[in-house]
């Protein structure tokens, strides 16, 4: 789960994120990525956990610590589902609201998670889920 310090990127559409997260898609685990912005939306730093078929987890004390190390404004997240099925779990939905609920204490957004399938890139902002 190595944090990554990124190439100079801004990600200020909705598209850039979908690339950002794109190769996500040709995994046959589950795997998350964060990306960890400054307030103009250029890409701080980028970490990747993998799991399992079906299951992945990063937890939010990590993602809060790396805010924290990396003075950012905002994340994003995305994470895939092997099984192609784009709609998002209880469980991430439930992990969105505690990282949102969680970051918010810090002045620190949650901009959008993303569902990765090799169908295509499904944002629960977009749904209104965040």
């Amino acid at each position: 789960m190595p944090l990554v310090p990124p190439r100079p990127r801004h990600i200020q559409t909705l598209e850039d994120a979908f690339q950002l997260f794109a190769g996500l898609a040709r995994g046959r685990q589950e795997a998350i990525g964060v990306a960890f912005l400054c307030p103009q939306r250029t890409l701080l730093g980028l970490r990747h956990a993998w799991g399992r078929e079906d299951r992945v987890t990063m937890p939010i004390a990590r993602i809060t610590l790396d805010v924290l190390l990396l003075a950012a404004q905002a994340v994003l997240i995305a994470h895939n589902h092997p099984d192609g099925d784009p709609r998002p779990s209880a469980a991430d939905l439930a992990m969105t609201r505690r990282l949102s609920q969680g970051l918010a204490a810090l002045d620190v957004a949650v901009l959008d998670h993303l569902i990765v399938t090799r169908a295509g890139i499904v944002s629960l902002r977009e749904q209104g889920l965040v």
